[in-house]
């Protein structure tokens, strides 16, 4: 099992695969307003597919900018996705022959499936969504997107054992890292990786907290906290 996860600040993520392909979760670049990326949407030069969790500005900002300069796939829900195209997407672009997905359900590629599940946050069109992740060597990577803590996270943490779950811990629009913490124990990922914090000024400012609650709840798990620009090998 080989690959990378590269944070880019505030919930932007990328994967790559240990076959090479590039998985951006929830673009937004420094171009597009987010004050914890180091990069600019011209600085992405590679990406195979792209995951949105909601329709939320900080979360999908840069995907379609993204998707046209790299001829990535976009997967979404429904709604937003179409969004997307009746800005100017090609619905080619779209998983699924145009359509995205809900809850539930998902895409499967010859290289990747992408599962969708529950996240309990709002969204300007369709519903937040949480996305998990199997790569073709098997790595299961887990985006909450934007999510308060829910007790299904057990389940889905059963149903998909996980290499790496990727937790906001920013309180105010998402969970704190009390929550968050409890949510790593359910989940039981190989590695977590905190997200959606040290960007807007009322969220979380370091992984501190996290870090020590998950130590008392779950000191089995690792836990990294990347810096915006690290990288780190799964």
């Amino acid at each position: 099992m080989s690959g990378s996860i590269r944070y880019l600040g505030h919930a932007f993520v990328e994967l790559t695969t240990a076959d090479n392909k590039v998985i951006l979760f929830d673009p937004w670049t420094k171009d597009d307003g987010n004050p914890a990326c180091p990069v600019g949407t011209g600085e992405i030069e590679r990406a195979d597919l792209v995951l949105v969790s909601h329709d939320h500005f900080d979360h999908i900002g840069s995907a379609m900018a993204i998707c046209k300069n790299t001829g990535a796939l976009l997967g979404g829900a429904v709604q937003t996705v179409r969004r997307l195209t009746e800005e100017g997407l090609s619905t080619e672009q779209v998983v699924n022959f145009g359509s995205g997905y809900m809850v539930g359900g998902g895409v499967e590629l010859d290289w990747v499936k992408v599962v969708s599940i529950p996240a309990f946050h709002s969204s300007d069109t369709a519903c937040a969504i949480g996305t998990i992740v199997r790569t073709a060597d098997g790595t299961t990577v887990y985006h909450a997107g934007d999510t308060s803590l829910f007790g299904d996270m057990e389940l889905f943490g059963r149903l998909y054992p996980l290499d790496v779950a990727l937790v906001p811990i920013g309180g105010v629009f998402t969970m704190d890292a009390y929550q968050a913490s409890e949510a790593v124990r359910m989940l039981n990922p190989r590695l977590a990786i905190p997200i959606h914090y040290a960007s807007f000024p009322i969220v979380a400012k370091t992984a501190d907290e996290f870090i020590a609650q998950c130590a008392e709840k779950a000191s089995h798990i690792k836990i990294v906290a990347l810096s915006a620009g690290e990288s780190i090998t799964i």
